[in-house]
C-alpha cells in the first residue's frame, strides 16, 4: 500500500514538474513569436503559358513589406528601405497565407496575409540607423477651415475643397482615420464669430460635442495665388503647431490639391509616429510579482505583454507557491508601462527593484 502510494506522489510530482516546465516555456514563447500582420494585400497578374506563381508571391511579400515599412518608418527614412532584395524579404517573413484567389478574364487575382517577424524585422530596421514606431491604428476629429483672406470670409462646408475631399485621398499605410465635424449652421456660425483670432481661440464649444481624443484644427488661408496652412494637432498627451505655404496654386487644378491634403497627411503621420517610437537602443529591465493565485490578473498582465510593441521580450524568472516573477525587457520610458498598466485595471507598488501587483 506504501508503494502505491509513494508511486502516485511520485506520478503527481512528474505532472506538476512538467506543467510548470510547459507554462513557463509558453509564457516566454509567445512574446518570441510576435508578429506584424499586413492584411488585404492584392495581387493581379496575367495567366498565360509565362505565369510564374512563385513570382506573385514574391510580388505580395514586396508589396507587404513595402506597405509595413510606410507604416513604421518616418517619411525621411523611407527611402533606405526602396530596393531591398527579394531574399532579404523572404527572410524576414515568419509565414504567409492566400485568403482569397481567383481567375478572371485571363487574369490571376489574389489577396494575401504576410506575417512579418517581428524582432527580425525592428532589428534590420535598426541596422539602417532607423528607430521605427508601433503600427497603431487612431481616431483623429479633423476640422479643416478655409478663408478666403481676400473677402474675409469662412467659406461654407460645400465651398472648402479639403473638407469634401480630405478622406478621398487614402493610402494603405496610413495610421490615422480621420473624422470631420457635422456640416451644420451652428458650427459654420461659430467659426464666423471667432475668425479673426481663429487660431489662438478656444475650440470646445465644436470639439465637446464629439468624443475624440485626438484633435486637429487646421486652416487654410487662401488668397488668389497663395495658400497658408495652419495646423493646431492635438494627441492625447502631445501638441504641435506649424506653418506651410503653398505658393502659384491653381485653385482648379484639383490634382495639386490632392497632393496638398497627401502632404499633409503623411506630415500628420509622421507625427504621429514621432510620439509612438520603439526605441530599442532603450533596455531597461522590469521585475514585476505577482500572487500565483491571482489567475486572473496574471493572465491580464500577459496580455498586455504580449500586445505591446513596447516589450521587447519577457519571460517567468522565478514561480514558487507564493508568487510568479516576471522579468521583462522594455524598450521605453517605464512611466508609460505604468500608465498602460492603469489604463486596463492593474494597479501596481513600484517603490521597489521589484514592483507588486497589488
Amino acid at each position: 500500500m506504501f508503494l502505491i502510494k509513494n508511486k502516485i506522489n511520485i506520478y503527481l510530482y512528474f505532472f506538476f514538474l512538467l506543467f510548470i516546465l510547459v507554462f513557463i516555456k509558453f509564457s516566454t514563447a509567445i512574446v518570441l513569436a510576435d508578429n506584424y500582420i499586413v492584411k488585404n494585400i492584392k495581387i493581379k497578374e496575367q495567366y498565360d503559358i509565362n505565369f510564374n506563381k512563385d513570382k506573385v508571391i514574391n510580388k505580395g511579400f514586396e508589396k507587404g513589406f513595402k506597405t509595413l515599412i510606410f507604416k513604421i518608418v518616418e517619411s525621411k527614412d523611407k527611402k533606405l528601405f526602396k530596393d531591398i532584395p527579394k531574399n532579404k524579404i523572404s527572410s524576414l517573413i515568419d509565414n504567409f497565407s492566400i485568403t482569397n484567389e481567383k481567375f478572371v478574364n485571363n487574369n490571376y487575382e489574389v489577396d494575401f496575409e504576410v506575417k512579418f517577424d517581428k524582432k527580425k524585422l525592428l532589428s534590420f530596421i535598426r541596422e539602417k540607423d532607423v528607430i521605427s514606431s508601433v503600427p497603431k491604428d487612431t481616431d483623429v476629429l479633423f476640422i479643416p477651415i478655409l478663408i478666403d483672406t481676400q473677402s474675409n470670409e469662412i467659406k461654407f462646408f460645400d465651398q472648402n475643397y479639403f473638407y469634401n475631399n480630405w478622406n478621398n485621398v487614402n493610402k494603405n499605410y496610413f495610421l490615422l482615420n480621420y473624422n470631420l465635424p457635422d456640416e451644420n449652421i451652428e458650427n459654420f456660425r461659430f467659426f464666423q464669430r471667432i475668425k479673426n483670432n481663429i487660431e489662438n481661440n478656444d475650440l470646445s464649444e465644436i470639439t465637446n460635442k464629439y468624443n475624440f481624443e485626438n484633435i486637429f484644427v487646421v486652416i487654410f488661408y487662401k488668397n488668389k495665388k497663395n495658400l497658408q496652412i495652419f495646423s493646431k494637432i492635438s494627441f492625447s498627451n502631445s501638441n504641435f503647431k506649424f506653418n506651410l505655404n503653398q505658393k502659384n496654386i491653381n485653385y482648379e487644378d484639383y490634382k495639386t490639391l490632392d497632393q496638398i491634403i497627401l502632404n499633409l497627411k503623411n506630415l500628420y503621420e509622421d507625427k504621429w509616429k514621432l510620439i509612438n517610437k520603439i526605441n530599442t537602443s532603450i533596455t531597461i529591465p522590469l521585475k514585476i510579482s505577482i500572487k500565483n493565485s491571482n489567475f486572473i490578473k496574471s493572465d491580464k498582465l500577459e496580455n498586455i505583454l504580449n500586445q505591446s510593441d513596447f516589450v521587447y521580450e519577457y519571460e517567468i524568472e522565478k514561480m514558487n507557491s507564493e508568487e510568479i516573477i516576471y522579468k521583462i525587457i522594455y524598450n521605453n520610458n517605464p512611466e508609460k508601462f505604468l500608465n498602460t498598466l492603469k489604463v486596463n485595471d492593474i494597479n501596481i507598488n513600484s517603490s521597489s527593484d521589484i514592483w507588486y501587483i497589488e
